[in-house]
Protein backbone atom coordinates (compact mmCIF):
# COMPACT_ATOMS: atom_id res chain seq x y z
CA UNK A 1 0.00 0.00 0.00
CA UNK A 2 1.55 3.38 -0.97
CA UNK A 3 2.23 5.82 1.59
CA UNK A 4 -0.77 8.65 2.51
CA UNK A 5 0.79 11.82 4.35
CA UNK A 6 -0.92 12.63 7.38
CA UNK A 7 -2.11 15.95 7.14
CA UNK A 8 -2.69 18.54 9.69
CA UNK A 9 -6.33 18.29 8.89
CA UNK A 10 -6.27 14.54 9.26
CA UNK A 11 -4.99 14.75 12.52
CA UNK A 12 -7.78 17.74 14.03
CA UNK A 13 -10.53 15.68 12.90
CA UNK A 14 -9.49 12.63 14.36
CA UNK A 15 -8.84 14.43 17.71
CA UNK A 16 -12.41 15.81 17.61
CA UNK A 17 -13.96 12.29 16.76
CA UNK A 18 -12.22 10.83 19.99
CA UNK A 19 -12.99 13.85 21.98
CA UNK A 20 -16.40 13.37 20.95
CA UNK A 21 -16.34 9.79 22.21
CA UNK A 22 -16.09 8.12 19.10
CA UNK A 23 -14.16 4.75 18.60
CA UNK A 24 -10.78 3.55 16.78
CA UNK A 25 -12.77 1.81 13.97
CA UNK A 26 -15.12 4.59 13.75
CA UNK A 27 -12.97 7.52 13.80
CA UNK A 28 -10.97 5.42 10.56
CA UNK A 29 -14.36 4.88 8.54
CA UNK A 30 -14.85 8.27 9.10
CA UNK A 31 -11.14 9.48 8.22
CA UNK A 32 -10.02 6.84 6.09
CA UNK A 33 -7.13 6.79 7.88
CA UNK A 34 -5.33 3.56 8.90
CA UNK A 35 -6.68 2.43 12.17
CA UNK A 36 -2.67 2.14 13.44
CA UNK A 37 -2.63 5.73 12.48
CA UNK A 38 -5.96 6.73 14.44
CA UNK A 39 -4.01 4.85 17.36
CA UNK A 40 -0.66 6.33 17.06
CA UNK A 41 -2.48 10.07 17.09
CA UNK A 42 -4.54 9.03 20.23
CA UNK A 43 -1.49 8.04 21.93
CA UNK A 44 0.61 11.26 21.74
CA UNK A 45 -2.48 12.77 22.19
CA UNK A 46 -2.88 11.12 26.09
CA UNK A 47 1.17 11.90 26.55
CA UNK A 48 0.42 15.60 25.83
CA UNK A 49 -2.01 15.30 28.55
CA UNK A 50 -5.61 15.59 26.23
CA UNK A 51 -8.31 13.76 28.02
CA UNK A 52 -11.32 11.97 26.32
CA UNK A 53 -14.46 14.18 27.20
CA UNK A 54 -12.39 17.69 27.80
CA UNK A 55 -12.56 20.95 25.93
CA UNK A 56 -10.32 21.09 22.61
CA UNK A 57 -6.83 21.48 23.84
CA UNK A 58 -4.74 24.67 23.65
CA UNK A 59 -1.93 25.25 20.62
CA UNK A 60 0.71 24.04 22.43
CA UNK A 61 -0.79 20.10 22.87
CA UNK A 62 -1.56 20.11 19.35
CA UNK A 63 1.45 20.80 18.09
CA UNK A 64 3.53 18.59 19.88
CA UNK A 65 1.06 15.81 18.28
CA UNK A 66 1.43 17.14 14.97
CA UNK A 67 5.57 17.51 15.68
CA UNK A 68 5.09 13.66 17.23
CA UNK A 69 3.68 12.55 13.62
CA UNK A 70 6.67 13.54 11.77
CA UNK A 71 6.64 12.11 8.44
CA UNK A 72 7.23 8.51 7.97
CA UNK A 73 7.37 6.54 5.19
CA UNK A 74 9.02 4.32 2.58
CA UNK A 75 12.21 5.60 1.06
CA UNK A 76 10.94 7.55 -2.62
CA UNK A 77 12.11 6.47 -5.75
CA UNK A 78 14.84 9.22 -7.09
CA UNK A 79 13.55 11.22 -10.17
CA UNK A 80 14.49 11.34 -13.83
CA UNK A 81 16.46 14.58 -13.81
CA UNK A 82 18.27 12.70 -10.55
CA UNK A 83 18.86 9.76 -12.80
CA UNK A 84 20.17 12.06 -15.48
CA UNK A 85 22.58 13.98 -12.96
CA UNK A 86 23.79 10.96 -10.85
CA UNK A 87 26.63 10.21 -13.40
CA UNK A 88 27.67 13.94 -13.21
CA UNK A 89 28.03 14.05 -9.63
CA UNK A 90 31.63 14.36 -10.16
CA UNK A 91 31.73 16.72 -12.43
CA UNK A 92 29.34 19.02 -10.48
CA UNK A 93 31.54 19.03 -7.34
CA UNK A 94 34.73 20.39 -9.29
CA UNK A 95 32.59 22.84 -10.66
CA UNK A 96 31.12 24.23 -7.62
CA UNK A 97 34.34 23.39 -4.78
CA UNK A 98 37.16 24.15 -7.24
CA UNK A 99 36.61 26.42 -10.12
CA UNK A 100 34.28 28.30 -7.82
CA UNK A 101 30.99 28.99 -10.38
CA UNK A 102 28.05 29.59 -9.75
CA UNK A 103 24.73 27.28 -10.22
CA UNK A 104 23.45 29.14 -12.93
CA UNK A 105 26.70 28.90 -14.65
CA UNK A 106 26.55 24.63 -13.77
CA UNK A 107 22.95 24.84 -15.58
CA UNK A 108 23.85 26.57 -19.05
CA UNK A 109 27.14 24.02 -18.92
CA UNK A 110 24.95 21.24 -18.21
CA UNK A 111 22.91 22.42 -21.32
CA UNK A 112 25.91 22.97 -23.99
CA UNK A 113 26.74 19.50 -23.14
CA UNK A 114 23.14 18.53 -23.83
CA UNK A 115 22.18 17.28 -20.43
CA UNK A 116 19.35 19.48 -20.04
CA UNK A 117 17.62 19.47 -17.15
CA UNK A 118 15.43 22.21 -14.67
CA UNK A 119 17.57 24.70 -12.80
CA UNK A 120 15.09 23.73 -9.75
CA UNK A 121 15.70 19.80 -9.96
CA UNK A 122 19.79 20.87 -10.35
CA UNK A 123 19.55 22.99 -7.04
CA UNK A 124 17.68 20.09 -5.62
CA UNK A 125 20.16 17.49 -7.06
CA UNK A 126 23.29 19.91 -5.42
CA UNK A 127 22.17 20.00 -2.16
CA UNK A 128 21.40 16.50 -1.70
CA UNK A 129 24.69 14.73 -3.53
CA UNK A 130 27.12 17.83 -3.64
CA UNK A 131 26.81 19.48 -0.01
CA UNK A 132 25.50 22.90 -1.79
CA UNK A 133 24.29 25.67 0.12
CA UNK A 134 25.25 26.52 3.88
CA UNK A 135 22.45 27.65 6.28
CA UNK A 136 22.73 32.02 6.76
CA UNK A 137 22.86 33.98 9.32
CA UNK A 138 19.84 35.81 10.73
CA UNK A 139 18.97 39.12 8.94
CA UNK A 140 16.53 41.13 7.78
CA UNK A 141 14.98 42.17 3.88
CA UNK A 142 15.82 46.45 3.44
CA UNK A 143 13.02 48.51 2.05
CA UNK A 144 13.20 48.74 -1.95
CA UNK A 145 14.64 51.88 -3.44
CA UNK A 146 12.25 54.11 -5.79
CA UNK A 147 13.07 54.33 -9.27
CA UNK A 148 15.83 56.67 -9.96
CA UNK A 149 16.91 57.09 -6.33
CA UNK A 150 19.76 54.97 -5.65
CA UNK A 151 22.54 52.74 -7.31
CA UNK A 152 25.91 50.86 -6.17
CA UNK A 153 29.14 50.52 -7.05
CA UNK A 154 32.24 48.52 -6.95
CA UNK A 155 35.15 46.59 -8.32
CA UNK A 156 35.63 42.75 -8.57
CA UNK A 157 38.16 40.84 -9.89
CA UNK A 158 37.24 39.02 -12.90
CA UNK A 159 40.57 37.66 -14.21
CA UNK A 160 43.67 36.97 -15.82
CA UNK A 161 44.02 38.43 -19.63
CA UNK A 162 46.65 38.64 -22.03
CA UNK A 163 46.26 41.31 -24.62
CA UNK A 164 46.89 40.13 -28.34
CA UNK A 165 50.45 41.05 -28.93
CA UNK A 166 51.68 41.39 -25.16
CA UNK A 167 53.68 39.00 -23.30
CA UNK A 168 52.42 39.18 -19.99
CA UNK A 169 48.98 38.49 -18.58
CA UNK A 170 47.41 41.40 -16.32
CA UNK A 171 44.66 41.07 -13.97
CA UNK A 172 41.53 42.84 -15.21
CA UNK A 173 38.76 44.30 -12.03
CA UNK A 174 35.68 45.07 -13.12
CA UNK A 175 33.50 48.28 -12.08
CA UNK A 176 30.21 47.44 -11.35
CA UNK A 177 27.39 49.95 -11.05
CA UNK A 178 24.02 48.83 -10.43
CA UNK A 179 20.61 50.37 -10.27
CA UNK A 180 18.93 49.88 -6.67
CA UNK A 181 15.21 49.37 -8.56
CA UNK A 182 15.57 47.81 -11.86
CA UNK A 183 18.40 45.56 -11.46
CA UNK A 184 20.32 47.21 -14.13
CA UNK A 185 24.03 46.21 -14.69
CA UNK A 186 26.76 47.99 -16.66
CA UNK A 187 30.56 46.40 -16.33
CA UNK A 188 33.48 48.50 -17.44
CA UNK A 189 36.98 46.81 -17.42
CA UNK A 190 39.86 48.22 -15.94
CA UNK A 191 43.61 46.91 -15.34
CA UNK A 192 44.20 49.93 -12.50
CA UNK A 193 42.04 51.57 -9.74
CA UNK A 194 43.25 55.28 -9.52
CA UNK A 195 41.67 58.06 -9.32
CA UNK A 196 41.21 59.53 -12.79
CA UNK A 197 40.04 55.34 -14.62
CA UNK A 198 37.25 55.57 -11.27
CA UNK A 199 36.09 58.65 -12.55
CA UNK A 200 36.82 57.62 -15.93
CA UNK A 201 34.53 54.55 -15.40
CA UNK A 202 31.63 56.84 -13.64
CA UNK A 203 31.68 58.59 -16.52
CA UNK A 204 31.08 55.62 -18.87
CA UNK A 205 28.70 54.37 -16.49
CA UNK A 206 26.31 56.96 -16.57
CA UNK A 207 26.56 57.77 -20.17
CA UNK A 208 25.60 53.79 -20.55
CA UNK A 209 22.50 54.45 -18.09
CA UNK A 210 21.72 57.95 -20.12
CA UNK A 211 21.57 59.49 -16.88
CA UNK A 212 22.91 59.78 -12.96
CA UNK A 213 20.98 58.57 -10.07
CA UNK A 214 20.43 60.76 -6.80
CA UNK A 215 22.58 58.80 -4.47
CA UNK A 216 25.33 56.50 -5.24
CA UNK A 217 26.64 54.11 -2.65
CA UNK A 218 30.75 53.60 -3.15
CA UNK A 219 33.06 50.72 -1.68
CA UNK A 220 35.89 51.86 0.34
CA UNK A 221 37.76 52.98 -3.04
CA UNK A 222 40.91 54.06 -2.32
CA UNK A 223 40.90 56.44 -5.06
CA UNK A 224 38.01 57.96 -3.72
CA UNK A 225 38.06 57.95 -0.07
CA UNK A 226 40.91 59.70 1.81
CA UNK A 227 39.98 58.62 5.20
CA UNK A 228 38.31 55.25 5.73
CA UNK A 229 35.81 54.99 8.51
CA UNK A 230 32.60 53.54 9.89
CA UNK A 231 31.68 56.81 11.30
CA UNK A 232 33.21 59.69 9.71
CA UNK A 233 34.50 58.44 6.39
CA UNK A 234 35.67 61.45 4.16
CA UNK A 235 36.11 61.60 0.22
CA UNK A 236 39.22 63.40 -1.50
CA UNK A 237 38.63 67.28 -2.78
CA UNK A 238 38.29 65.60 -6.57
CA UNK A 239 35.81 62.82 -6.22
CA UNK A 240 33.83 65.43 -4.69
CA UNK A 241 34.02 67.91 -6.86
CA UNK A 242 33.18 65.38 -9.62
CA UNK A 243 29.75 63.72 -7.96
CA UNK A 244 29.05 68.12 -7.62
CA UNK A 245 29.32 68.18 -11.18
CA UNK A 246 27.09 65.13 -12.07
CA UNK A 247 24.90 66.02 -9.28
CA UNK A 248 24.67 62.75 -6.92
CA UNK A 249 25.34 62.01 -3.35
CA UNK A 250 28.07 59.51 -2.58
CA UNK A 251 27.30 57.57 -0.06
CA UNK A 252 30.63 55.85 1.08
CA UNK A 253 29.69 51.90 2.22
CA UNK A 254 31.37 51.08 5.49
CA UNK A 255 35.07 48.99 5.08
CA UNK A 256 34.68 44.57 5.22
CA UNK A 257 30.22 45.44 5.48
CA UNK A 258 29.00 43.65 2.10
CA UNK A 259 25.32 43.99 3.57
CA UNK A 260 26.04 47.60 3.51
CA UNK A 261 25.98 47.23 -0.81
CA UNK A 262 24.15 44.43 -1.05
CA UNK A 263 22.58 44.76 -4.90
CA UNK A 264 26.21 45.47 -6.59
CA UNK A 265 27.67 42.73 -3.99
CA UNK A 266 25.67 39.89 -5.16
CA UNK A 267 26.26 41.00 -9.06
CA UNK A 268 30.14 40.74 -8.58
CA UNK A 269 30.44 36.79 -8.75
CA UNK A 270 27.52 36.90 -11.16
CA UNK A 271 29.41 39.18 -13.51
CA UNK A 272 32.70 37.33 -13.26
CA UNK A 273 31.60 33.54 -13.81
CA UNK A 274 28.72 34.55 -16.55
CA UNK A 275 30.27 37.29 -18.31
CA UNK A 276 34.07 36.34 -17.92
CA UNK A 277 35.15 33.31 -17.24
CA UNK A 278 35.22 30.59 -20.30
CA UNK A 279 35.78 33.59 -22.74
CA UNK A 280 38.23 34.42 -24.98
CA UNK A 281 38.87 38.25 -25.58
CA UNK A 282 41.51 40.14 -27.92
CA UNK A 283 42.51 43.05 -25.51
CA UNK A 284 40.83 45.36 -22.97
CA UNK A 285 39.04 47.30 -25.52
CA UNK A 286 37.37 43.99 -26.21
CA UNK A 287 36.61 43.27 -23.01
CA UNK A 288 34.80 46.92 -22.64
CA UNK A 289 33.07 46.49 -25.76
CA UNK A 290 30.91 43.08 -25.39
CA UNK A 291 30.54 44.03 -21.40
CA UNK A 292 27.81 46.30 -22.46
CA UNK A 293 26.72 44.20 -24.98
CA UNK A 294 26.53 41.37 -22.24
CA UNK A 295 25.29 43.88 -19.82
CA UNK A 296 21.79 45.08 -22.34
CA UNK A 297 21.20 41.86 -24.13
CA UNK A 298 22.02 39.10 -21.93
CA UNK A 299 22.31 40.34 -17.78
CA UNK A 300 19.54 42.81 -18.70
CA UNK A 301 17.34 40.73 -20.24
CA UNK A 302 16.74 37.68 -17.78
CA UNK A 303 14.32 37.46 -15.21
CA UNK A 304 16.00 38.83 -11.92
CA UNK A 305 16.06 36.11 -9.52
CA UNK A 306 14.75 38.61 -6.32
CA UNK A 307 12.15 41.37 -8.40
CA UNK A 308 11.20 38.61 -10.83
CA UNK A 309 11.14 41.37 -13.48
CA UNK A 310 13.45 42.00 -16.39
CA UNK A 311 16.00 44.50 -15.64
CA UNK A 312 16.08 46.61 -19.61
CA UNK A 313 12.05 47.11 -19.55
CA UNK A 314 12.10 47.98 -15.80
CA UNK A 315 14.54 50.48 -16.49
CA UNK A 316 13.06 51.55 -19.78
CA UNK A 317 9.91 51.78 -18.88
CA UNK A 318 9.73 53.24 -14.88
CA UNK A 319 13.67 54.37 -14.10
CA UNK A 320 15.42 56.10 -16.82
CA UNK A 321 13.18 59.22 -16.97
CA UNK A 322 13.37 60.19 -13.54
CA UNK A 323 17.25 59.82 -13.78
CA UNK A 324 19.37 63.31 -13.56
CA UNK A 325 19.75 64.38 -16.96
CA UNK A 326 23.52 64.55 -17.94
CA UNK A 327 24.67 68.24 -18.74
CA UNK A 328 27.99 69.12 -20.24
CA UNK A 329 30.72 67.52 -21.24
CA UNK A 330 32.74 65.06 -19.74
CA UNK A 331 34.03 65.71 -16.39
CA UNK A 332 37.70 67.00 -16.50
CA UNK A 333 39.42 65.09 -13.66
CA UNK A 334 41.58 67.79 -11.79
CA UNK A 335 44.47 66.95 -9.67
CA UNK A 336 45.30 68.79 -6.27
CA UNK A 337 48.34 69.26 -4.76
CA UNK A 338 50.04 71.58 -1.98
CA UNK A 339 53.11 73.39 -3.14
CA UNK A 340 55.29 75.79 -1.55
CA UNK A 341 56.08 79.34 -2.84
CA UNK A 342 59.83 79.53 -3.67
CA UNK A 343 62.13 82.81 -3.09
CA UNK A 344 62.03 82.77 -7.08
CA UNK A 345 58.26 83.45 -6.96
CA UNK A 346 57.58 80.62 -8.52
CA UNK A 347 56.27 77.20 -7.35
CA UNK A 348 56.56 73.50 -9.09
CA UNK A 349 53.63 71.52 -10.16
CA UNK A 350 53.68 68.98 -13.00
CA UNK A 351 57.39 69.17 -13.43
CA UNK A 352 56.65 73.21 -14.54
CA UNK A 353 56.63 76.37 -13.09
CA UNK A 354 54.11 79.06 -12.19
CA UNK A 355 54.59 82.27 -10.55
CA UNK A 356 52.56 84.02 -7.65
CA UNK A 357 53.05 87.91 -6.10
CA UNK A 358 55.87 88.70 -3.16
CA UNK A 359 53.82 88.48 -0.66
CA UNK A 360 53.23 84.51 -0.76
CA UNK A 361 56.94 83.70 -0.92
CA UNK A 362 57.58 80.51 1.30
CA UNK A 363 53.58 80.38 1.79
CA UNK A 364 52.12 77.00 1.02
CA UNK A 365 49.41 77.08 -1.07
CA UNK A 366 46.49 74.54 -2.21
CA UNK A 367 47.33 74.10 -6.74
CA UNK A 368 44.29 72.48 -8.90
CA UNK A 369 44.97 71.61 -12.34
CA UNK A 370 42.87 70.39 -15.36
CA UNK A 371 43.81 69.73 -18.48
CA UNK A 372 43.35 73.67 -19.52
CA UNK A 373 43.95 75.34 -16.08
CA UNK A 374 45.91 75.49 -13.29
CA UNK A 375 44.63 77.44 -10.19
CA UNK A 376 46.16 78.19 -6.74
CA UNK A 377 44.67 78.53 -3.42
CA UNK A 378 45.37 80.20 -0.31
CA UNK A 379 43.34 79.67 3.00
CA UNK A 380 40.19 78.57 0.56
CA UNK A 381 40.74 82.24 -1.68
CA UNK A 382 41.71 81.85 -5.36
CA UNK A 383 44.46 83.82 -5.84
CA UNK A 384 45.79 82.77 -9.13
CA UNK A 385 45.30 81.20 -12.65
CA UNK A 386 47.84 79.97 -14.43
CA UNK A 387 47.51 78.14 -18.09
CA UNK A 388 48.67 74.82 -18.02
CA UNK A 389 52.25 74.14 -18.99
CA UNK A 390 53.66 70.75 -20.32
CA UNK A 391 56.39 68.99 -18.15
CA UNK A 392 59.73 72.08 -18.46
CA UNK A 393 57.30 74.76 -19.24
CA UNK A 394 56.61 77.64 -17.12
CA UNK A 395 53.98 80.42 -16.77
CA UNK A 396 55.70 83.58 -15.26
CA UNK A 397 53.46 86.77 -14.74
CA UNK A 398 55.84 89.37 -14.38
CA UNK A 399 53.35 91.91 -12.65
CA UNK A 400 54.43 89.44 -9.68
CA UNK A 401 57.54 90.81 -8.93
CA UNK A 402 58.41 93.40 -6.98
CA UNK A 403 58.77 96.96 -9.49
CA UNK A 404 62.41 97.55 -9.35
CA UNK A 405 62.92 94.02 -10.55
CA UNK A 406 60.96 93.83 -13.22
CA UNK A 407 62.89 95.20 -16.10
CA UNK A 408 65.55 92.98 -15.64
CA UNK A 409 63.40 89.79 -14.99
CA UNK A 410 62.21 90.88 -18.24
CA UNK A 411 65.60 91.74 -20.33
CA UNK A 412 64.39 95.20 -21.13
CA UNK A 413 67.71 97.14 -22.62
CA UNK A 414 65.34 100.01 -23.20
CA UNK A 415 64.55 100.80 -19.97
CA UNK A 416 68.25 101.20 -18.77
CA UNK A 417 68.87 103.44 -21.69
CA UNK A 418 66.08 105.65 -20.70
CA UNK A 419 66.97 105.87 -16.98
CA UNK A 420 70.58 106.81 -18.17
CA UNK A 421 69.46 109.65 -20.29
CA UNK A 422 67.92 111.27 -17.65
CA UNK A 423 71.28 111.10 -15.30
CA UNK A 424 72.79 113.26 -18.16
CA UNK A 425 73.54 112.85 -22.30
CA UNK A 426 77.25 111.83 -21.55
CA UNK A 427 75.50 109.23 -19.24
CA UNK A 428 72.58 108.17 -21.50
CA UNK A 429 75.90 108.09 -24.56
CA UNK A 430 77.52 105.69 -22.60
CA UNK A 431 75.03 103.74 -21.76
CA UNK A 432 73.49 103.24 -25.30
CA UNK A 433 77.20 101.55 -26.11
CA UNK A 434 77.16 99.39 -23.31
CA UNK A 435 74.13 97.95 -25.07
CA UNK A 436 74.63 97.69 -28.05
CA UNK A 437 75.41 94.50 -30.30
CA UNK A 438 73.87 91.34 -30.67
CA UNK A 439 73.12 90.49 -26.90
CA UNK A 440 72.35 93.24 -24.99
CA UNK A 441 70.64 91.25 -22.28
CA UNK A 442 74.43 90.22 -21.28
CA UNK A 443 75.44 93.59 -19.55
CA UNK A 444 71.98 93.93 -18.33
CA UNK A 445 73.67 94.10 -14.85
CA UNK A 446 76.55 96.62 -15.62
CA UNK A 447 73.89 98.98 -16.85
CA UNK A 448 72.13 98.54 -13.05
CA UNK A 449 75.77 98.92 -11.23
CA UNK A 450 75.89 102.27 -14.14
CA UNK A 451 72.72 103.61 -12.03
CA UNK A 452 73.90 103.03 -8.61
CA UNK A 453 76.83 104.91 -9.18
CA UNK A 454 74.79 107.84 -9.70
CA UNK A 455 72.97 107.13 -6.26
CA UNK A 456 76.24 107.28 -4.74
CA UNK A 457 78.20 109.79 -6.31
CA UNK A 458 75.29 111.99 -7.80
CA UNK A 459 74.20 112.22 -11.61
CA UNK A 460 76.41 115.01 -12.92
CA UNK A 461 79.34 113.50 -11.30
CA UNK A 462 78.39 109.91 -12.96
CA UNK A 463 77.59 112.21 -16.24
CA UNK A 464 80.95 113.73 -16.29
CA UNK A 465 82.87 110.53 -15.68
CA UNK A 466 81.00 109.36 -18.39
CA UNK A 467 82.08 112.24 -20.77
CA UNK A 468 85.67 111.20 -19.98
CA UNK A 469 84.95 107.38 -20.46
CA UNK A 470 84.04 108.32 -23.90
CA UNK A 471 87.14 110.56 -24.97
CA UNK A 472 89.46 107.84 -23.93
CA UNK A 473 87.08 105.40 -25.46
CA UNK A 474 86.82 103.33 -22.91
CA UNK A 475 83.59 100.84 -22.49
CA UNK A 476 83.69 99.87 -18.92
CA UNK A 477 81.89 100.73 -15.74
CA UNK A 478 84.78 99.54 -13.62
CA UNK A 479 86.80 102.59 -15.32
CA UNK A 480 83.89 104.84 -14.81
CA UNK A 481 83.73 103.87 -10.97
CA UNK A 482 87.50 103.99 -10.66
CA UNK A 483 87.10 107.98 -12.77
CA UNK A 484 84.76 108.80 -9.88
CA UNK A 485 86.77 107.21 -6.63
CA UNK A 486 89.91 109.59 -7.70
CA UNK A 487 87.68 112.56 -8.50
CA UNK A 488 89.24 112.60 -12.28
CA UNK A 489 86.01 113.54 -13.84
CA UNK A 490 86.98 117.47 -13.88
CA UNK A 491 90.05 117.00 -15.58
CA UNK A 492 90.39 116.98 -19.39
CA UNK A 493 92.97 115.94 -21.90
CA UNK A 494 95.66 118.69 -23.75
CA UNK A 495 94.48 119.36 -27.26
CA UNK A 496 97.37 120.65 -29.46
CA UNK A 497 97.41 124.48 -30.92
CA UNK A 498 96.60 124.25 -34.55
CA UNK A 499 99.27 126.08 -36.28
CA UNK A 500 102.17 125.76 -33.63
CA UNK A 501 105.38 123.26 -34.63
CA UNK A 502 107.23 121.21 -31.88
CA UNK A 503 110.36 123.10 -30.32
CA UNK A 504 111.36 119.35 -29.12
CA UNK A 505 115.51 118.50 -30.67
CA UNK A 506 115.48 115.97 -32.99
CA UNK A 507 118.61 114.22 -32.09
CA UNK A 508 118.16 111.27 -34.32
CA UNK A 509 117.30 113.18 -37.70
CA UNK A 510 118.85 112.20 -41.11
CA UNK A 511 118.82 114.12 -43.97
CA UNK A 512 116.93 112.06 -46.92
CA UNK A 513 120.44 111.73 -49.13
CA UNK A 514 121.75 109.28 -45.80
CA UNK A 515 119.25 106.33 -47.10
CA UNK A 516 120.37 106.16 -50.72
CA UNK A 517 122.39 103.35 -51.50
CA UNK A 518 126.43 103.37 -53.34
CA UNK A 519 124.75 101.53 -56.40
CA UNK A 520 121.93 103.90 -56.80
CA UNK A 521 124.90 106.52 -57.34
CA UNK A 522 126.66 105.12 -59.76
CA UNK A 523 123.87 104.13 -62.17
CA UNK A 524 122.60 107.84 -61.86
CA UNK A 525 122.55 110.12 -64.95
CA UNK A 526 125.24 112.92 -64.33
CA UNK A 527 123.36 115.17 -65.92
Amino acid sequence: MAYREVRRMDIDQVMRRWLAGEGIRSIGRATGLDRNTVRRIVRLAEKAGVQRETPWPDQGKLQAIREGMGRPGAPVSPSEAEQQLKPRTDQIRVWLDKDHLLLTKVHELLGREGLVVSYSALYRFAQKWCDFGTASSITVRRAESLAGEMAEADFGRLGPLQELGSGRRRVVYGFILTLGYSRLNCVIPVFQQDLPRVIDCFERALEFLGGCPRRIVVDGMKACIDHSDPYTPRFNRTFLEYATYRGFLPDPARPVHAKDKPVVENNVRYVRERFFKGETFIDLDDVARRALIWCREVAGRRIHGTTRRVPWEVFEAEEQSLLIPLQGERFDTPTWAQCKVHPDHHIRFGKALYSLPTRWIRRQVDVRADRSLVRIYARGELIKTHERKPPGGRSTDYRDYPEERTPYALRWPDHYRQRARELGPAAGDFTDRLLTGEFPWSRLRQAQKLLRLAERYGAARLDAACRRALEFDLQDVYRVQRILERGLEAESEPQPVVGQQSTLELKFLRPAQHFLSAEGDEDADPA
